[in-house]
């Protein structure tokens, strides 16, 4: 069976939850759920998800932070940055820091799903 788990990191618990019923409903597992980018690094060496959709913008340690932990631990790891406060440079250096994809929030249900099946 193809992989589809997910963690998804933000610190909005109604954005958590649209996003987990989204990828419910299409055959995604949301196997852990973070609010910080603390617990978002946790989380994610304890799961090992297949997909992270990672805020920028959390209390504690941030998105990018995050994001450079997590791919120092796992450069392998497929990390999508969802964030509505995202400059250009931003975004640039999420993508150079090892990020797959970045979807800027509010996200239509078939965007996110569509970068995530297009991730390998």
């Amino acid at each position: 069976m193809h992989n589809k788990t997910v963690l998804i990191c933000d610190d909005s618990r109604s954005i958590r939850t649209i996003t987990r019923r989204a990828l419910s409903r299409h055959g995604y597992e949301v196997i852990s759920e973070a609010c910080d980018g603390r617990e978002a690094v946790d989380k994610y060496l304890e799961h090992k998800p297949k997909f992270t959709l990672l805020d920028l913008v959390m209390p504690d340690t941030d998105g990018k932070q995050a994001l450079k932990e997590i791919i120092k631990s796992d450069p392998a790891a497929k990390i999508v940055i969802l964030s509505s406060l995202g400059s250009e440079n931003d975004v640039e250096e999420c993508l150079k820091n090892g990020a797959c994809s970045y979807i800027q929030k509010p996200f239509e249900e078939d965007v996110l799903l569509r970068v995530l099946d297009g991730i390998k």
